[in-house]
């Protein structure tokens, strides 16, 4: 049924897609990405920048009239390849199958040409492994995030439907991304299509495109449950997902990455009948995020502070801070520091205007800024910083460890976004100066990005500095005094007791700089979540056994 395989070409390179690593390891959890790269997409596809996003996300099953025939129908052909690539199906229930639905509103859609290749969504998003043309604050930079999407479903397989402005015809495409297989003795690549085909059987005109038969376009709206009428935007259907999936999971998953686009009014959740928004979220993040967030309500303030900017003093920095590399006392004016001192001391909270000058690849000189904001509510039990591009929180950069406040360090602007957009790893949880998208776009980046990853620990270290705190149990474990006699009419003599001593526990470990993990054929070296920054970079030499040992330094 409408599936289509391009067999391997015997001079064609063979290539496997082990860009999932990206998306699910002892980092960053697929749960997670999912809830990520979704809403991601679809707030990057929004109509415009002031419109609201609207994502609704739930899990269909039998129990909500799907067809376990129309299911069977639909991936019979599918799940062939799918063993055959030694995918595991062992704990696919072909009688009971389920859906992970997941619909974006007040977005495009997959816009541009359904059956050629050209620059635009539709064919970013079906047509392309590893190359994106997003720009400026767009979410998404590496074009592997739609891998996401069939790396969730057991069978390794997705499908979507596109409404587009002018277009009310609704455009139904699916997509599998197995291994390299051999099947009946012919080989095939990775990517497969559940589509019709233009161009059948010329090589160099064969080309995947739309189904045409609506009353099957019909039947998915059907089956699937979907809310799409004629409302532009994406509707994603993944088959099958990780049973390990629940629906209050992935709640607690999207506030936690979320909350700040939500609070912001640009996003709107709905999971099955519950709605998140911007005047639920603060209650629902108490109920599902708890274990993920601390001190919700001083969070939440400080991000609804630091983007109504009421009661917020703002310093702005000498242009010249960046050349340093690093922020120190001589950047801001004297009087000025000092002020941001004492309100810090107050618990007010304090924001600082960082301008930037960026060079690209072509020498043109961009100017571009970015904020970062700092707080110390009297009642906070943990500090927080977050780390936000263009409305994406990338929770890999957050360093404030010990440093009890609330920061955000936050990028708004079109040139700052494109700039950091470009710096960011394939999972966007870190910002990398040397990635080799940055380099390619902009000249001298590396330093740059160091400065802005480090600007809001820097900022607290100088607020910090001369601010006198009182710990009245600093030094009882060395100064102690004897207690007084209970009764010294009394024949009987009491020995005195001495203050108990409260023996500090000891110091956790260093925490590890680098991880090791194996792969198909071979190993990666990789950072760990919690490696200390300021050791960084560094010069590794890796040992490899062998006859000589094989070394290598990076």
């Amino acid at each position: 049924m409408k599936w289509y395989f391009p067999r391997q070409l015997p001079g064609q390179v063979e290539t496997e897609v082990t860009q999932r690593d990206q998306f699910s390891n002892d980092d960053v959890e697929l749960s997670e990405t999912i809830i990520r790269e979704a809403l991601q997409n679809s707030l990057d596809a929004a109509i415009d920048d002031r419109a609201e996003v609207k994502v609704s996300i739930r899990l269909v099953s039998v129990d909500d009239g799907l067809n376990p025939d129309f299911v069977e129908s639909l991936v019979r052909e599918q799940r062939i390849h799918a063993e055959a690539a030694n995918l595991d199906l062992e704990s696919v229930d072909k009688n009971y199958p389920t859906a992970l639905v997941i619909e974006d509103f007040g977005t495009k859609g997959l816009t541009g040409s359904v059956n050629s290749r050209d620059e635009d969504n539709f064919s970013d998003f079906w047509r392309r492994h590893g190359k994106s043309h997003k720009t400026g604050k767009s979410r998404g930079r590496w074009g592997l995030g739609k891998l996401v999407y069939s790396s969730t479903s057991m069978i390794g397989a997705f499908f979507g439907v596109t409404i587009r402005e002018g277009d009310q015809q609704p455009l139904l495409m699916g997509q599998t991304v197995l291994n390299l297989r051999k099947l009946d003795g012919i080989e095939y690549p990775p990517h497969g299509f559940f589509a019709d085909l233009e161009g059948e059987g010329d090589p160099y005109r064969e080309i995947a495109v739309p189904i045409k038969d609506q009353s099957l376009v019909s039947d998915f709206f059907q089956q699937f449950s979907l809310k799409r009428d004629k409302e532009t935007g994406l509707s994603v259907i993944i088959p099958f997902p990780n049973p390990k999936f629940s629906i209050d999971a992935l709640i607690g998953t999207a506030i936690a990455n979320y909350f700040y686009p939500i609070l912001t009014g640009q996003l709107t959740l709905s999971f099955d009948d519950l709605l998140i928004d911007e005047g639920s979220v603060r209650s629902l993040a108490h109920q599902y995020a708890s274990d993920k967030l601390s001190d919700i309500d001083l969070l939440f303030d400080f991000i609804e502070g630091s983007c109504s900017l009421e009661d917020v003093s703002i310093y702005e920095l000498k242009p010249s801070w960046s050349k340093n590399g690093r922020l120190s006392e001589e950047d801001f004016e004297p009087e000025d520091l000092k002020n941001a001192r004492e309100l810090y001391i107050d618990g007010k909270m304090i924001g600082l205007k960082l301008p930037l000058n960026l060079t690209r690849k072509d020498g043109t000189r961009i100017d571009t800024f970015f904020s970062v904001f700092i707080q110390q509510p009297e009642s906070l039990s943990k500090g927080v910083d977050l780390y936000v591009r263009g409305g994406l929180t990338l929770p890999g950069e957050a360093k404030f460890r010990d440093r009890k406040a609330l920061g955000a360090m936050i990028a708004e602007d079109e040139e700052i976004c494109s700039f950091l957009g470009y710096a960011e790893n394939a999972a966007h949880t870190q910002w990398i100066g040397s990635a080799e998208k940055l380099k390619q776009h902009y000249k001298a980046a590396s330093k740059v990005v160091r400065s802005i990853k480090h600007a809001l620990v820097e900022f607290y270290d100088l607020l910090s500095d001369n601010a006198e705190q009182v710990d009245e149990n600093a030094l009882r474990s060395f100064f102690w005094i004897e207690q007084p006699e209970a009764d010294k009419s009394s024949n009987k003599k009491t020995k005195p007791k001495a203050t108990p001593i409260n023996i500090p526990p000891p110091p956790e470990p260093r925490p590890k700089d680098f991880a090791i993990r194996s792969v198909d054929g071979g190993f990666i070296v990789s950072t760990t979540s919690n490696a200390d920054p300021v050791r960084f970079p560094q010069e590794v030499t890796v040992k490899v056994a062998g006859n000589p040992p094989i070394f290598s330094r990076c």
